[in-house]
């Protein structure tokens, strides 16, 4: 499970990182591949995105292996998780304000 659960993570994150570099390509209707210069994450929003990945890459694999770790480490799992649970909504409608 342990396993599953790391190459379910390495998918996640590899197929945001995929998205990002392919989310400003289009095919017009003559099959013809151009980029949309709107779409194309640049500067300040790029390392907000990359400092994203990289917190929360870190978090999930940081949970899988406490998870599978020893009895004292799901305990530690349980705790960050009700925290993550708790301070994840109040984050999103504070950024929100």
């Amino acid at each position: 499970m342990k396993k599953l659960l790391n190459i379910l993570g390495l998918f996640i994150f590899l197929g945001m990182i995929i998205m990002a570099i392919t989310n400003p390509l289009t095919i017009d209707p003559n099959l013809g591949i151009y980029q949309t210069e709107k779409a194309v994450i640049k500067g300040d929003q790029l390392y907000k995105f990359v400092l994203f990945l990289l917190i929360s890459s870190i978090t999930y694999f940081l949970l899988v292996q406490l998870y599978f770790s020893t009895l004292k480490g799901r305990k530690v799992f349980f705790i960050i998780l009700s925290f993550l649970a708790i301070a994840a909504p109040m984050v999103a409608i504070y950024l929100e304000w």
